[in-house]
């Protein structure tokens, strides 16, 4: 009975690990969607930053320029759909796009 647990265990990791794109496979997803990806700039928002809803379209990428501080800090939203920067330094603003096509191209290879 452990023999057939501990094959039916490794069999799930495997599994779970198959699943997992390889790093060649996520670079090269991230490179075509930052090549194909329309950017849509937003100065500010009319709602709270925690109900700001994306515009769905995978095709785009919102980056929100957000005004007060109460709206939280840099970020980027869990499905990569939108980055919300406030005064972000170049350095932070680089971080946070590369984390938003990534997890971008996570799903797409999903």
């Amino acid at each position: 009975m452990r023999i057939a647990l501990l094959i039916y265990g490794s069999l799930l990791t495997s599994l779970a690990l198959a699943a997992e794109p390889t790093p060649q496979e996520l670079n090269a997803k991230v490179v075509e969607l930052m090549q194909s990806t329309k950017v849509n700039m937003r100065d500010g928002l009319d709602v709270p930053a925690a109900d700001y809803k994306s515009d769905g379209d995978p095709e785009t990428l919102e980056v929100v320029m957000l005004k007060d501080k109460k709206d939280g800090p840099s970020r980027v939203a869990s499905d990569g759909q939108v980055i919300f920067l406030y005064k972000a330094s170049g350095k932070k603003q680089q971080a946070l796009i590369e984390e938003a096509f990534t997890l971008r191209a996570k799903a797409a290879l999903r």
